[in-house]
C-alpha cells in the first residue's frame, strides 16, 4: 500500500502545485470520465468483461519552461498547449461473478489503478493535434478495485462479486501513449472528418491503432489553439453527434496476461490468460451526442469493443462525460 499512497500523493502535490501556479491562464477545466457496462445506452445492461471505469481530470495552460515530468510529453506548439493531470480506476470481471472459483478460459478479475500527466499540443495552421499521455499506478489489489466494485454493489443491493481472490497479481503501471490527430476533411462548419493514429507502449498495454472521427452538427473549431482563439468567433453553444471507430493491433495487455513482474517471476496465485488466447486485432467503435456552453458540457456516448480474448463476446460500455470550465 507504500506505493500506492506514493501515487495518490504524489498527484495531489503536482495539481496543487499547478492549480496555485496557473491560476491567471486559460484555459482551466475540470473533467469527469464515467464508463460502465450497466449505463447502456442501446439494449440491456451487463455486468461482465469490462464492468467499470472512472477517470478524473484538471487540464491547464501555462507559460513557463516545461520542467520534469512535463518535458517528457510531445510538444509541437510554443503557444496552443493544453497540460493536465488526472487519476483512474477500471475494473474488470468475468462473465459470471456470483462464482468464487476461477473462471478458466474465460477473463480475469483486474483492476487498475493510476495518476495520469497529459499534453494537447495544437498546430492550428497545419490543422494537427498530438496528445500524449504517462500513467503511473498498480494493477492487482493495489488498485483497491475489489472494494470498490464491492462497495458500489452493496450500496445498489446488487450481487456482491465473489471470485476478486483470484484477480491479477499486483504489478507497477507505467505507460506512455500518443494520439496524433489530423484534418482530413472540413468541407463545411457542420462536418469535420479527422484521421486517427494512436501508440501505447509500457507496462500496462502494447498497441498500435488507426482510425477515424467525425463530427456533424454545431461545432466550434477542433484544431483552434489558445493563440487565436480571441480573434475566432465563437459558438455560444455547441452540438454536435460524433462517431470514432479504430482498430488496434495488440501485442499485450497486463489486465489479462500479469504485469512485467508477475511474468518475469512466475509467481502463483493469480488466474491470467496465456498469450496464445489474446486476440491480436481489436475494434473500438465510438458514437454520441455531445451538448456544451461555455461552462459546461455533457456528453453521452456508446462503446462497442470486439473480443480482446477467445471465446469472449462482443461488448457495449455507456459513457457520460461532464466537463466544467472554471
Amino acid at each position: 500500500m507504500k506505493i500506492l499512497r506514493f501515487i495518490i500523493l504524489l498527484l495531489l502535490f503536482q495539481l496543487s502545485n499547478n492549480m496555485a501556479g496557473q491560476l491567471a491562464n486559460q484555459p482551466h477545466t475540470f473533467r469527469i470520465y464515467l464508463d460502465n457496462d450497466f449505463l447502456n445506452f442501446r439494449g440491456s445492461g451487463t455486468d461482465r468483461y469490462f464492468t467499470n471505469g472512472i477517470r478524473i481530470d484538471y487540464f491547464y495552460s501555462k507559460q513557463r519552461k516545461p520542467k520534469f515530468p512535463s518535458f517528457l510529453l510531445l510538444k509541437i506548439s510554443e503557444n496552443d498547449n493544453v497540460y493536465g493531470w488526472g487519476l483512474a480506476q477500471f475494473m474488470f470481471t468475468p462473465k459470471h461473478i456470483d462464482i468464487s472459483e476461477i473462471q478458466y478460459g474465460d477473463r480475469p478479475y483486474a483492476g487498475a489503478l493510476y495518476a495520469i500527466h497529459s499534453l494537447q499540443s495544437i498546430n492550428p495552421i497545419e490543422k494537427i493535434k498530438i496528445t500524449t499521455e504517462m500513467f503511473l499506478g498498480v494493477i492487482g489489489p493495489w488498485s483497491l478495485a475489489d472494494e470498490s466494485q464491492t462497495w458500489i454493489h452493496g450500496a445498489m443491493n446488487y450481487t456482491i462479486p465473489q471470485g476478486w481472490d483470484n484477480q491479477v497479481a499486483n504489478d507497477i503501471i507505467l505507460n506512455y501513449n500518443i494520439i496524433i490527430e489530423k484534418q482530413l476533411l472540413n468541407p463545411s462548419k457542420r462536418i469535420l472528418l479527422v484521421g486517427v493514429v494512436e501508440t501505447f507502449s509500457g507496462t500496462l498495454y502494447n498497441a498500435a491503432g488507426l482510425g477515424f472521427m467525425l463530427r456533424i452538427g454545431k461545432f466550434n473549431n477542433y484544431f483552434e489553439g489558445a493563440s487565436n482563439s480571441q480573434s475566432t468567433p465563437k459558438n455560444k453553444f455547441q452540438i454536435y453527434v460524433f462517431m470514432r471507430p479504430v482498430a488496434r493491433v495488440v501485442l499485450s495487455n497486463a489486465l489479462l496476461e500479469g504485469g512485467l513482474i508477475y511474468q518475469m517471476t512466475a509467481q502463483t496465485g493469480a488466474y491470467t490468460l496465456d498469450k496464445d488466447q489474446i486476440e491480436r486485432l481489436t475494434v473500438l467503435y465510438d458514437v454520441g451526442l455531445n451538448f456544451e456552453m461555455p461552462k459546461f458540457s455533457i456528453s453521452l456516448s456508446q462503446k462497442l469493443r470486439t473480443a480482446e480474448f477467445k471465446g469472449q463476446y462482443v461488448q457495449e460500455i455507456g459513457n457520460i462525460t461532464l466537463k466544467a470550465n472554471l
